[in-house]
């Protein structure tokens, strides 16, 4: 677990820890580690950290691979900082693993969503963000009711961008590879990285 941003170290107080947590405030990126995160009590002490900092809880793992969650949770503190990631509570990586991914390998995104997003230029900066906020909730979810009661429209109208996307992405949506990849970039760019212009 680590926690942005540091409390200037005058007015650090360590909370009240349980013996069988790790914990370093005095360094300019604080952590802790806490065995079963979501065991008995966890779940207060881990609201009392998130009152000062942001927290982000790395996945559960065994001791060996502690490195790996630490390194995840920084990831996500990093995510936060660019508002990729909600900073306002605690993040739990387990919930995010699908964006960490994505932006491991910015270049590698955005090389692929130029090529994968390039229909989208054809249309007005507003159309593309409707059209490609469409896309991706009928990628992930294949149902166009969904779609509308989660984007809040009329299934009407969800219909109706899926025509168009359909005809704008028709070589796309064929395999099950090419709307993997999609998927991927349209939420990379719902995310804030923006693989094609606009």
């Amino acid at each position: 677990m680590s926690p942005w941003p540091p409390a200037p170290r005058a007015t650090q107080a360590r909370p009240g820890l349980p013996p069988d947590v790790l914990v370093d405030l005095d360094r300019s990126d604080p952590c802790m580690v806490v065995p079963d995160p979501e065991g008995p009590g966890r779940h207060g002490l881990l609201n009392a950290m998130a009152a000062d900092w942001t927290v982000a809880i790395g996945p559960a793992v065994a001791v060996g691979e502690a490195g790996l969650s630490l390194r995840l949770a920084r990831d996500a503190l990093a995510l936060a900082r660019r508002g990729v990631l909600d900073g306002r509570r605690i993040i739990r990586v387990s919930d995010h693993l699908a964006t960490l991914m994505i932006f491991q390998d910015e270049s590698l995104i955005q090389i692929m969503g130029r090529a994968r997003l390039e229909p989208l230029l054809a249309l007005r900066p507003a159309q593309r963000d409707r059209l490609a906020e469409t896309l991706l909730a009928w990628l992930q979810s294949g149902n166009a009711t969904e779609v509308a009661a989660r984007l809040h429209i009329h299934p009407q109208t969800v219909r109706y961008r899926l025509r168009q996307a359909t005809e704008l992405f028709a070589d796309q949506l064929g395999t099950s590879g090419d709307r993997f990849e999609l998927e991927v970039v349209l939420r990379a760019r719902a995310a804030g990285l923006t693989p094609a212009p606009g």
